[in-house]
């Protein structure tokens, strides 16, 4: 059986840089030519992915559960540079050129304490989180299945897990204390007055 070559006139180089989801702007990855694969390293963290070429704009990588694999489809802009990754047909990753990295602030403990409290989900009623102050920032607990996630200040109403780029970022009354917290820049969760 003879198996059919992958396209290659544009050169693994032209995909490599760095790429931030459009809809987390705490989610970065450099991508750089290894070989004949891709990688993709998380900048802050130790998660690197390998993307395999399937045609000349086409690759694949394995799923979270690394059963299955997500297509990744890279796209020029109208210079002819890539310039966009398309993953798994619906998230959109743009190739940046100046990369900074967020940057830990240091709050007061009473500053903290302002974020401490149990926050409902706006859009799944009776699902619920609790937030607590820690020595290093804030910690995220999920009610449902009790993980714990720790997450430092880069602004003061904005929290970031660098791990997993997953940021908070929270709606504070006239006095001062959060009333609303937004997950992943989409989530909405509403603090509970207990």
């Amino acid at each position: 059986m003879q198996t059919q070559a992958v396209a290659d006139s544009t050169s693994l180089k032209a995909f490599e840089g760095i790429y931030q989801m459009q809809s987390n702007p705490y989610m970065d990855f450099n991508i750089t030519a290894v070989g004949d694969k891709l990688i993709a390293k998380n900048l802050n963290s130790d998660q690197q992915i390998t993307l395999t070429r399937k045609s000349e704009f086409g690759f694949e990588m394995p799923d979270d559960d690394g059963d299955e694999t997500v297509q990744v489809i890279f796209s020029k802009n109208s210079a002819g540079d890539i310039a966009q990754i398309t993953v798994g047909g619906n998230q959109l990753w743009v190739k940046i050129k100046d990369y900074v990295p967020a940057k830990a602030v240091t709050l007061t403990a009473d500053q903290l304490k302002a974020y401490e409290g149990k926050y409902e989900f706006e859009q799944k009623k009776g699902t619920f989180l609790q937030i607590t102050a820690s020595a290093n920032g804030l910690t995220l607990k999920q009610l449902w299945d009790g993980r714990e996630i720790p997450f430092i200040a880069i602004g003061d109403d904005t929290f970031l897990n660098k791990q997993i780029g997953f940021p908070l970022k929270f709606t504070m009354d006239k006095s001062g204390n959060a009333v609303k917290v937004l997950a992943f820049n989409r989530d909405t969760w509403d603090k509970v007055q207990e």
